[in-house]
């Protein structure tokens, strides 16, 4: 009888929960639910992205169906990504304000600064499945072709001032071999041979109309898109107080010109520092060591007076000995020059030890690095 009743009980207890959940309005469930004010402009209005907008000084032409229909995708992608849009205003306050004036005293438009937003989301130290690497994601081999070093102790392609100079350079050389920004961004995007033969094969030297990889062919939308949010955040619902947003981190940039490699380590302590706030500030530095050779160094505030002396104070790391290793096997994105300064061996006795006429080599080669 008991369990009856029970059972009886709660069939109604059911019964009066389905009524309330139907009859309760849904505005008031929504007060539980994140803000859909935050997603739209008016009442319940989806967010669509400018009917005119230009890009380094060039007009989309967004009266056209298929070019309006993309950037609606990337801008629609971006947009409604807000985790995405928080940390790219948090990040921007650190590095827009250094990315514009670099553009200015290059002499190129402002709206380039957008270009490591789109690449790496502005962290700096990022490297890619593809072994691109950086805030502007140069791969080894256009890295080396802007003059970065990239060896077993130092990459200037995780050097924001270093890898910034050479990105704007590149771009600067694109614009010049393609004329317009449009062709320029392509290349830099899945490189230049490839938009040349795309230009060559199909008549055309008109981005808006040209075959290219998808990727590329959104590449230009997407930075459209992160223009248009980045320029005017609040109208699209985000709003971020100031201290909120990462400040630069406080440094003093120096440059050094070192004979010989030392102990990070050792040369943090004696400025008073650590390694690990080195290591830091400097994601270029990519071994345990200071590299030898010419390189860009931030420090942090009021270390730089002591570097002189420290560097005087410290012992040279031994050259690494590599008389085990007979030849060594060319990899993807190496030079003879490269692989002179990683084993310490002059590119002259390379050359004469592997009967090389020139500095050519190819991918696969077994070089003999001694007799």
């Amino acid at each position: 009888m008991y369990c009856k009743k029970a059972h009886k009980i709660k069939h109604i207890l059911f019964a009066i929960g389905i009524f309330f959940w139907l009859t309760t309005p849904l505005a008031a469930l929504a007060d539980n639910q994140p803000s859909l004010r935050e997603a739209t402009t008016g009442r319940g209005a989806v967010l669509t992205p400018p009917k005119t907008l230009s890009f380094c000084g060039e007009s989309l032409p967004l009266h056209e169906r298929y070019n309006r229909e993309m950037l609606d995708r990337e801008f629609t992608i971006a947009v409604y990504d807000r985790a995405q849009v928080v940390m790219w205003l948090k990040r921007n306050t650190r590095f827009l304000p250094f990315f514009e004036r670099e553009l200015k005293a290059a002499g190129l438009p402002d709206d380039l600064k957008y270009l490591p937003v789109a690449e790496s989301a502005l962290i700096a130290d990022i490297r890619s499945r593809a072994g691109a690497a950086g805030l502007w994601q140069f791969m080894k081999h256009t890295g080396r072709r802007q003059n970065l070093r990239i060896s077993s102790t130092i990459d200037e392609r995780l050097d924001p001032l270093a890898s910034t100079r050479s990105a704007l350079q590149y771009l600067a050389f694109l614009k010049d071999k393609f004329t317009t920004w449009s062709l320029a961004l392509a290349a830099y995007n899945c490189g230049e041979k490839r938009v040349s033969n795309a230009i060559s094969e199909q008549k055309s030297n008109d981005y808006y109309h040209l075959s290219l990889p998808r990727e590329s062919e959104r590449y230009l939308y997407r930075l459209a898109a992160i223009k248009i949010i980045l320029d005017n955040p609040e109208v699209y619902g985000f709003k971020l107080p100031g201290e909120q947003c990462y400040q630069p981190l406080p440094n003093k940039p120096i440059s050094l010109k070192l004979k010989n490699e030392f102990s990070l380590t050792d040369f943090a302590l004696q400025l008073g520092t650590t390694y690990y706030t080195l290591k830091k500030l400097n994601p270029h530095l990519i071994s345990k060591h200071l590299p030898s050779g010419s390189f860009n160094l931030l420090l942090p505030e009021n270390c730089d007076r002591k570097v002189a002396t420290v560097l005087k104070t410290l012992r040279p790391v031994p050259r690494r000995a590599n008389f085990r290793q007979p030849f060594y096997t060319v990899k993807n994105g190496d030079t003879l020059g490269a692989i002179s300064r990683r084993f310490h061996i002059p590119i002259a006795k390379l050359k004469k030890l592997n009967r090389l006429e020139n500095s050519k080599i190819m991918i696969g080669q077994k070089l003999h690095l001694r007799r």
